[in-house]
């Protein structure tokens, strides 16, 4: 319950920025990303106070990068606290250091993706519509000046958006003092990352060393600045709204990729063009890549080149290519393309599928002992009688469609994996549970409506995944 002049302004804040932006709808619900930290449980009770009165309901969502010693502590405590809310929380380890040398991406990078990815993962699993995380006035400014040292362009320096996609940032408005106030003054407990307290990273010597030294001659410099990257965001907004015109004349779509039509990209300006080109990146890699100006500025050079005839190579697999008055964008099939798999499984037991790095552990258990399988979307639940062995899992085939669970008739599995954000290079070696022809569950993603666990069940089939780094030697 809050209850402090301060927790009342905060939650005034919250609901306004919730309203403003459209963040939530009524019935609706929302993953909470926490961490343990003091901006993300600030986040998760200030939604929680909210939900009764704007009608939706939470979900915590934890991953534990496993970077630090006390990381099982931070699990502990934010699956402790969570309880104590009346929460349900799920929770997963990450292996960030694995991703950031397998990639060579920074630490810092490897954890972004790992997080929204498993927040997306959790999300898709509960049916919820939104991802909040605990971006907050003061991480909006320290992006802000990061991006101007980096030599951003206007769409790097138009900060962090209140709303991307199904993320949210409720706590946008509200800066750091007033979160720790808020917590003091509610008595509400949290962790502490020590190493924020060092100025290694390039963030950290923003917030510990050069902020304060600013603070001393301009006291409130936050608010010029805020003032400064809002007209860019709104000038920004501007542009992408004359490039995506540029766009919807100049693109087309076919299976195998986009196609540029040279003569109308080349007549619009420089700047436009840029943002016509980073579209169509996006919109073939997905958000999982993060393109930069020297891709951009490969692809302008080929498409402005007297050769008719030319190629560039780029991240994820994407290929550029030239031909004549086209440019054509495709991924190179050939290295993604994995082959077909098909695993029959006989009964229970464990089952390793190596296509997908996975091992599915198989037991048949009593309808009472399910209660706490809820809580992870590496846990799946069916009624054994109506989905008896063998069992098949398999690779998608084109043409496969699915039963979501919760909702009437059937859509194709395609659709599903892109709403759910798979990247296209995942989508083939994402191994699928079936029984007769039909998907029972989009292993690890989403489960079917077919086999439920009912009242009248007698037996459960409970199925778990085992990935690579979790699995014994």
């Amino acid at each position: 319950m809050i209850s402090t002049d301060t927790g009342k302004e905060l939650l005034s804040a919250v609901r306004n920025a919730l309203e403003e932006h459209r963040m939530v709808q009524r019935g609706s619900r929302v993953v909470v990303g926490v961490s343990g930290g003091p901006d993300s449980v600030a986040l998760l009770h200030v939604l929680i106070a909210l939900s009764p009165r704007m009608d939706f309901r939470v979900v915590a969502a934890h991953l534990d990068h496993a970077l630090r010693a006390e990381s099982v502590d931070d699990a502990r405590f934010v699956s402790d606290m969570a309880s104590s809310l009346g929460v349900p929380v799920y929770e997963q380890r990450a292996d960030v250091r694995g991703l950031s040398s397998r990639e060579r991406i920074s630490i810092e990078e490897a954890g972004r993706r790992c997080r929204y990815a498993f927040f997306e993962k959790v999300r898709s699993s509960v049916l919820a519509d939104r991802i909040a995380t605990a971006h907050h006035l003061d991480d909006e400014l320290e992006t802000f000046f990061l991006r101007i040292f980096r030599g951003a362009s206007m769409r790097g320096l138009r900060g962090i958006p209140p709303v991307r996609g199904r993320i949210i940032r409720p706590l946008i408005q509200v800066t750091r003092q007033d979160i720790l106030r808020f917590l003091y003054e509610e008595g509400i407990p949290y962790r502490l990352d020590r190493t924020n307290l060092e100025s290694d990273t390039d963030r950290n010597f923003l917030r510990n060393r050069l902020f304060p030294l600013i603070r001393e001659r301009f006291p409130d410099f936050r608010i010029p600045a805020k003032r400064t990257a809002d007209l860019i965001k709104y000038e920004d907004a501007f542009l992408d709204q004359e490039a995506m015109k540029v766009f919807s004349r100049a693109v087309t779509r076919a299976t195998e990729g986009l196609t540029l039509d040279l003569h109308k990209i080349l007549a619009c300006p420089g700047v436009l063009r840029a943002r016509v080109i980073l579209a169509a990146l996006y919109e073939l890699s997905g958000p999982d890549i993060r393109w930069q100006r020297v891709h951009v500025s490969s692809l302008a050079a080929l498409a402005g080149s007297r050769k008719p005839s030319a190629a560039v190579n780029l991240p994820g697999g994407l290929i550029a290519r030239r031909e004549y008055d086209r440019l054509i964008l495709t991924r190179d099939v050939a290295a993604e393309a994995p082959s077909p798999f098909v695993i029959v499984i006989a009964g229970p037991g464990t089952t390793m599928i190596p296509e997908a790095g996975i091992a599915l552990q198989m037991s048949l258990v009593s309808r009472d002992s399910i209660s706490h399988l809820k809580t992870s979307p590496d846990v799946a639940v069916f009624d054994a009688d109506q989905a008896p062995f063998p069992l098949v899992v398999r690779s998608p085939q084109a043409g496969d469609r699915f039963r979501p669970w919760g909702l009437g008739g059937t859509r194709k599995l395609k659709k599903v994996l892109i709403d759910a954000k798979i990247p296209f290079p995942q989508r083939a070696r994402l191994p699928l549970l079936i029984k007769d022809d039909e998907i029972l569950w989009i292993v690890g993603l989403r489960r079917s409506s077919i086999a439920p666990v009912t009242a009248e069940t007698r037996s459960v089939l409970e199925i778990r995944v085992a990935r690579a780094a979790e699995r014994p030697n």
